[in-house]
């Protein structure tokens, strides 16, 4: 009897959820969909036509924000559901890259790279990946193709390898650049931190890989404002020519520091200032996209996604909520990198091996068009 009234009950209000209504959100944006669930403060609507949204419940307008509470204190808040899928939008973004389903694209072939700790599209050549080895290798990069071959070893001259731990690439000036950061700091106790602007080298992929050597272009030394922090996340926005990190915290919240890049070099230390906190748990890599609009952070499972306006700062940017973009699974995820299309995910794991024997992916989370 018990079971029948609680199938009669779900009965009754199961059309509700179902019915099609007009949702708006804060910035003015509708669309006409039913109510899907609530996961984890956002809102899951299917419209007609079976497109499926997500939005933040506080994006909601005020009487969508009470029709969806009205619906959680009288059947229950389905929280628990299943966590958004990749290729879930929102309506109030206007046009949002959809991202399709992870998947590797080679494992790589060079067995020296045993902890791929960072990694950049290169922009000099075409269809090379830059990646570089944590905390206990010599100060090099290495290059490799589409399909995991190793290309070259390119050794950075005049540079220290304390604790490498993000790269990314970028162009200025008509000139290509990778960005090496030597920012890590478990303990939490460097009075400085390098970063090192490394000239990209142009590379004849149609030959065996080869060792080449290459002095960085600048050395920046620098401190934080507020003491030493430990970083595994670091990008550049090619548009302001402002460097970005973020800080690796045992908790659920970082700090994200700017530190622009000095138009010489210099022996002075310069000082990154905090300009945000991002409520996301411990961070391992960073990137930003090549129009500077996007930045991508990423954590041991899944990479959170930022956006800035045309005329704004990282400073708003950085301050809105994230979009959550799935991860796939990882030994050890802790790098990321944008595609040269500006949208494509591309991501390495850290080998823990110290042979060839479990060998690096290289992953793809592609764009669905």
């Amino acid at each position: 009897m018990k079971t029948l009234l609680a199938t009669t009950c779900l009965l009754m209000w199961l059309p509700e959820l179902a019915q099609a209504r007009k949702w708006t959100s804060t910035s003015g944006h509708s669309v006409d969909a039913e109510y899907v669930k609530q996961v984890h403060g956002r809102v899951i609507l299917k419209s007609p036509e079976g497109k499926q949204y997500s939005i933040l419940l506080s994006r909601l307008s005020a009487g969508d924000r009470a029709y969806v509470n009205s619906l959680s204190a009288t059947h229950g808040n389905n929280s628990t559901s299943l966590p958004p899928t990749p290729t879930e939008t929102s309506f109030e973004e206007g046009k949002v890259i959809i991202y399709g389903q992870a998947r590797k694209l080679a494992d790589l072939a060079s067995g020296a790279i045993t902890e791929s700790s960072g990694l950049a599209c290169g922009r000099v050549n075409k269809n090379v990946f830059w990646t570089h080895n944590d905390s206990g290798d010599k100060p090099r990069l290495f290059a490799f193709g589409p399909h995991g071959e190793e290309l070259a070893v390119v050794s950075v001259t005049g540079a220290q390898s304390r604790d490498w731990e993000d790269m990314a690439s970028f162009s200025q000036n008509g000139k290509h650049f990778l960005l090496v950061a030597d920012v890590g700091d478990n303990n939490a106790k460097r009075e400085t931190c390098a970063l090192y602007v490394v000239p990209e080298p142009v590379l004849d992929t149609s030959k065996k890989s080869k060792v080449i050597s290459v002095a960085p272009s600048q050395t920046i030394r620098f401190s934080y404002e507020d003491g030493p922090h430990n970083c595994e996340s670091a990008s550049i926005d090619p548009q302001t020519s402002i460097i970005y990190l973020v800080s690796k915290e045992n908790g659920n919240s970082c700090k994200v520091y700017s530190l622009p890049m000095p138009k010489r070099e210099s022996k002075k230390t310069v000082v990154a200032k905090p300009i945000a906190t991002l409520d996301i748990p411990t961070t391992t890599a960073m990137d930003i996209s090549a129009n500077g609009l996007r930045a991508i952070v990423l954590t041991y499972g899944h990479a959170f996604e930022y956006r800035r306006g045309p005329k704004e700062t990282w400073d708003h940017g950085f301050a809105r909520p994230p979009r959550r973009i799935l991860m796939p699974r990882r030994v050890q995820g802790e790098s990321i990198s944008y595609g040269t299309d500006g949208k494509t995910i591309y991501l390495t794991s850290e080998c823990k091996n110290k042979d060839s024997s479990n060998p690096s992916p290289l992953l793809e989370v592609p764009v669905m068009k």
